[in-house]
């Protein structure tokens, strides 16, 4: 590869990793940035996904309940019915003018992130129907959802 051809390589790279930074902590367009914490760090304004800022945390919580075997008999209503709660804040302010709030999605991600943190080692490790029929009545009602809001 000639020299010329290597510098132009870097440049497109560093061009499209430049384009791609302000969507490292949040997949959210510029119109969509209410839905973003705003954090200052170093004199720069860092936007973080309220929802995916509750539902990580949430993750690891599960993960942890799950490895130490805490509280069993709540497992299958918390994986059942904690994602409700983000489906609907997500419905409701995808379909309504209401703009929602950052600390419901936050709060409502991180029961979505317990959910999934306790699901995914259960039903790697248990063969339970059940916990695959919750993941496909979800999965159904998410694609309904997307299929009902694209344009």
């Amino acid at each position: 590869m000639s020299e010329a051809a290597s510098v132009d390589r870097r440049r497109e790279l560093r061009r499209g990793l430049a384009a791609t930074l302000p969507y490292l902590l949040s997949h959210h367009i510029p119109a969509e940035r209410h839905r973003c914490h705003r954090l200052a760090v170093g004199g720069r304004t860092l936007h973080l996904c309220a929802r995916c800022s509750g539902i990580y945390p949430g993750i690891a919580l599960g993960v942890g309940v799950f490895l130490l075997g805490v509280g069993r008999g709540a497992w299958l209503p918390v994986v059942a019915f904690g994602p409700l709660p983000a489906l609907v804040d997500w419905a409701v302010t995808t379909v309504t003018e209401r703009r929602g709030t950052n600390a419901v999605r936050t709060v409502t991600g991180g029961l979505l992130g317990v959910a999934y943190g306790l699901a995914l080692p259960w039903v790697l490790t248990t063969w339970r129907p059940v916990l695959l029929a919750i993941a496909v009545g979800y999965g159904a009602l998410v694609a309904a959802g997307l299929w009902l809001t694209s344009e």
